[in-house]
């Protein structure tokens, strides 16, 4: 399990997974108000939401924060050209 920066490079969902917190529908069963707190949170700190499918493989940044919210940090990777896209059905050894 390696973090979502590494090899010089900020790992990003290259789409939503199949259950992302970000699609309609609350396809993960998130208690009220918990999607904003975690929102909240990340943006807060500068930082960004881990998609869920990536928790036990390399972690990533979830697409759907990544497309909605984008911290600083998320920017200058961005502009700079440090964004590596993967899928994130790959990383955990199942789909998602």
């Amino acid at each position: 399990m390696r973090p979502p920066f590494r090899d010089g490079k900020v790992h990003v969902c290259r789409e939503m997974c199949k259950t992302c917190v970000f699609r309609p529908g609350n396809l993960m069963d998130l208690v009220p108000g918990r999607l904003e707190q975690m929102i909240e949170g990340a943006v807060r700190n500068e930082s960004s939401i881990i998609c869920h499918a990536t928790l036990t493989g390399d972690r990533a940044v979830c697409r759907g924060f990544f497309d909605r919210h984008k911290t600083q940090p998320l920017q200058l990777a961005e502009r700079l050209g440090y964004l590596q896209e993967i899928n994130p059905e790959d990383q955990s050894g199942q789909a998602r």
